[in-house]
């Protein structure tokens, strides 16, 4: 295996890598999803990320068709704060940044997966503002739980 997803998992602990993005009662499907692909448990102890740090549950980087997508994935399936949100899906695009290689072509796709229904005027809040990973600005893609991670990629 070489690539981009090969280097985040030669850099990622084995122990935070995991084939599923499922917590509190909230996941995403991941079976349309790239098949080469890497997930990290943004929780992991191994990964010494300081508790006082925020960040996002998983980041997910996979590959297929020429194409390598990172995307940063919160799940909440209760009640969300609009700037807890942000700030946890920053925190893993800052952490995203620290370990792809330098020079690598990626789609960055922040991905929000909820059970409940979100206050328009959050909803409206999310989706106007933007993440960045590198030169990338994107929106950040509203699915619900249960949803395949392909409908916020784009796929």
């Amino acid at each position: 295996m070489n690539g981009t997803v090969a280097e985040m998992a030669r850099i990622v602990p084995d122990s935070c890598c995991t084939t599923r993005c499922d917590k509190d009662k909230c996941r995403v499907d991941l079976a349309k999803a790239p098949q080469l692909r890497v997930i990290v448990d943004m929780d992991c102890d191994a990964l010494s990320i300081p508790p006082t740090e925020k960040r996002c549950d998983y980041l997910f980087v996979g590959e297929a068709y020429n194409t390598t997508w990172v995307a940063p994935i919160e799940l909440k399936s209760g009640r969300l704060s609009v700037s807890e949100v942000l700030e946890q899906l920053e925190g893993g695009t800052q952490m995203a940044n620290k370990w792809l290689p330098p020079g690598v072509s990626f789609q960055f796709v922040p991905v929000l997966a909820h059970s409940r229904t979100i206050h328009r005027n959050d909803l409206r809040t999310l989706r106007a503002k933007k993440l960045q990973l590198r030169k990338q600005k994107r929106g950040i893609a509203v699915i619900k739980c249960g949803d395949p991670l392909t409908k916020a990629l784009g796929r």
